[in-house]
């Protein structure tokens, strides 16, 4: 079976390898691509440089890389007629789209009654402001970002303002989001197919002074999570909402209950994998397999 994995930059990424090492362990051939180098032809013609792929039976999407509006657009659509054309994407495009953009995924999981915590998200640096003298301790957020990179804790008023302004004259838009007290961990459930495969507390780094993200990446450390089935469920729940086949969902251990802060359309899992020594590249590609078989 042929396959395809998008990539940006570079393609020896931890989570990008994994996958490619598990397609070809399973007997697949592989083809890493770029999206700017994927063309196609109505009706249902597509080519990766000059090689025809139409006959690609699937494909995992790991990014579609930067650009500009009319890139990413074209990108979004491409994916949604690789779909169209029988050849099955993973995440769906739809899906993948919704689960970068936080503010849709907010919005798409309190519709379904999940917790989210109460957020800003506009353009108007007026309104904002009010909204942290309303709310107080505050997590300025990029609406589109990945490992807590870019996200600022702004308990100091001037701080936050400075901040938000800043953000404001680059025009970008205003993500700004209440501060749940919670233990200092999180937890990250994967759930692949409508399953939990796997969960971890992730713990604030030791000796970083301030420090208030747990993200592994970062510093923070993974211990194996043996999760009650309120938060399991709220996970699956979760990616059968975003209709994601495989995600790293977020949430925090709130007074209310589990509370989700996302969910990854493109997780990395190697501190999953290591607490629980499963072969999680291997379950995706599996998965991926049985979706595009049928």
């Amino acid at each position: 079976m042929l396959l395809g994995i998008t990539f940006s930059e570079n393609v020896r990424s931890w989570a990008t390898a994994s996958l490619i090492d598990a397609m070809k362990k399973k007997g697949h051939e592989v083809r890493p691509l770029r999206l700017p180098d994927v063309a196609s032809e109505i009706p249902y013609k597509f080519t990766h440089l000059e090689e025809d792929i139409s006959h690609m039976a699937g494909m995992i999407v790991r990014t579609i890389g930067f650009g500009t509006g009319d890139q990413i657009t074209f990108r979004i659509s491409l994916l949604e007629h690789l779909e169209d054309a029988g050849i099955y994407v993973m995440n769906p495009a739809y899906s993948f789209r919704r689960a970068k953009d936080k503010y849709a995924t907010l919005t798409a999981l309190h519709k379904v009654g999940i917790h989210v915590p109460r957020t800003y998200v506009g353009e108007n640096l007026e309104a904002a402001i009010e909204f942290v003298h309303e709310v107080g301790d505050v997590v300025i957020k990029p609406l589109i970002g990945a490992r807590g990179l870019g996200a600022i804790r702004a308990e100091h008023p001037e701080l936050t303002y400075r901040a938000m302004k800043f953000i404001h004259q680059l025009g970008q838009v205003l993500y700004v989001q209440e501060m749940i007290e919670k233990p200092d961990r999180d937890i990250r459930v994967f759930v692949i197919g409508g399953q939990v495969i796997g969960s971890m507390y992730r713990y604030l780094p030791e000796g970083v002074e301030g420090e208030w993200r747990t993200n592994v990446h970062g510093g923070g450390k993974a211990e194996i999570a043996d999760i009650d089935d309120e938060y399991k469920e709220c996970a699956i729940k979760t990616a059968e909402t975003l209709k994601l086949d495989y995600t790293g969902v977020d949430i925090i251990e709130s007074k209310d209950g589990p509370c989700v802060l996302e969910a990854n359309a493109s997780p990395s899992w190697s501190a999953l994998s290591r607490v629980t020594n499963l072969d999680i590249a291997g379950m995706i590609v599996d998965k991926l397999v049985e979706k595009a078989s049928k």
